[in-house]
């Protein structure tokens, strides 16, 4: 027994911890939030990731598509360790050279038209600029509205505020009661989006461009277009979670981008930083300074060595074209998973794909894939979701559809 007053770092290394492997140990001793681990890595380039035993697997989910360069891009990899010998923090009273370049950035592909600009604020995940975002949108709608609107098959988060948002029920039955002023509709049902709205009091409709969680279902065109329109009549705020769908998956910088709509807020996280923990909330200048100084924070938001692989990121990104390679990549998967035997339907944009089987077997097809070499998600019982790395060759593409057919039969 290691006794807490005299342990050391041997300890774990080499003496009182016995080391049983990732996946052992991590049911030994992590909380079991996650369920028992399926398999436990210890490197990846690319599309690949490399197991304890030295087996080489697909990844077709992209860390939940936050792995769009690939694993361990180099160009990420070197502006991490040249920035880890520079400076790793520093409180928010100071400034950095970092945060500003990728606020530039994240402004320009956002908004990019001249007079369109906003301001960034920086926090560690997709939940927390969530939590964000509803905050602004209250501190902007001022005491007398404060009621936010949700789709109820939307997905925001985990923490408390951002689990009011979400829609989907069995997500927060555990956790009642929640923070009230939230209700949700039926994505598409623009007349109970506007008898919400009419009500009064809303300071915010959030949504998803794609229901990634719900099992990648795109919103309608014309739908996302209404709320744009209510949200104007009503003088409510326009949120729109971009944190499965940014940087490029869709095959545009941000999936509201297909549909021709303005958003007042955008948050993201995900793929901004190659899966060091980033998350980043974009709201139009007069919405943003609705935050005043003590408003809203986070000790770990926008520091240097985030925002150093957050720019890596996002110029790699700028560099090789993401958004196209996701169209075309996207493209070629798509056609595969539609003509594979045992796959019903494909949905999504770009490389974030949902595919429905004919039978309810989607657990069944993920474990076996796995045990083939490739990681896909199953979304409830019927849906596989696909969200490789932009980057993903028609090679791996071609070897992964090989893996799924075998799978699924």
């Amino acid at each position: 027994m290691i006794d807490a007053v005299t342990v050391s770092p041997s300890d774990v290394m080499l003496g009182e911890m016995e080391i049983h492997g990732a996946v052992a140990d991590t049911a030994r001793y992590l909380m079991n939030n996650y369920g028992a681990p399926k398999a436990g890595f210890v490197s990846g380039r690319g599309a690949t990731l490399i197991d304890e035993s030295g087996r080489e697997v697909l990844d077709f989910l992209g860390g939940i598509a936050v792995c769009s360069l690939g694993h361990c891009p180099p160009s990420v990899s070197d502006a991490i360790a040249a920035q880890a010998h520079k400076l790793i923090h520093t409180s928010n009273y100071f400034a950095n050279l970092e945060a500003p370049k990728v606020a530039y950035l994240i402004d320009r592909l956002v908004a990019p038209s001249p007079g369109e600009e906003g301001r960034v604020f920086f926090a560690n995940s997709g939940a927390e600029v969530n939590e964000a975002a509803i905050k602004l949108a209250r501190r902007y709608a001022g005491p007398e509205r404060t009621r936010v609107v949700g789709l109820k098959d939307g997905f925001h988060g985990r923490t408390m505020g951002a689990l009011s948002a979400t829609g989907q029920e069995g997500k927060k039955t555990a956790f009642q009661p929640l923070v009230p002023g939230f209700s949700h509709v039926e994505a598409g049902d623009t007349e109970a989006l506007e008898a919400e709205l009419a009500k009064g009091g809303v300071a915010a409709v959030i949504m998803e461009p794609i229901l990634g969680e719900a099992g990648v279902i795109e919103v309608p065109a014309a739908f996302i277009a209404s709320v744009r329109e209510l949200c104007d009549q009503f003088g409510a705020l326009l949120i729109l979670d971009e944190v499965q769908t940014g940087f490029g998956r869709t095959g545009k910088w941000f999936a509201f981008q297909h549909f021709g709509v303005k958003p007042d807020v955008v948050t993201m996280a995900k793929a901004i930083a190659s899966g060091f923990p980033v998350g980043a909330l974009w709201a139009r200048a007069e919405v943003a300074k609705a935050f005043l100084p003590g408003d809203h924070g986070t000790t770990f938001g926008g520091q240097p060595l985030a925002m150093a692989a957050a720019l890596a990121t996002i110029t790699t990104m700028i560099d090789i074209d993401a958004p196209a390679l996701a169209a075309e990549r996207g493209a070629s998967l798509a056609r595969g998973l539609a003509s594979t035997p045992g796959i019903a339907s494909v949905s999504g944009k770009g490389l974030l794909l949902g595919a429905t089987l004919k039978s309810a077997a989607a657990p069944e097809v993920a474990k076996r894939s796995l045990e083939l070499g490739l990681i896909v998600n199953a979304i409830g019982t019927s849906v596989l979701r696909f969200a490789p790395p932009l980057v993903v060759t028609e090679f791996e593409i071609d070897r992964a559809l090989e893996i799924l057919k075998v799978a699924i039969s």
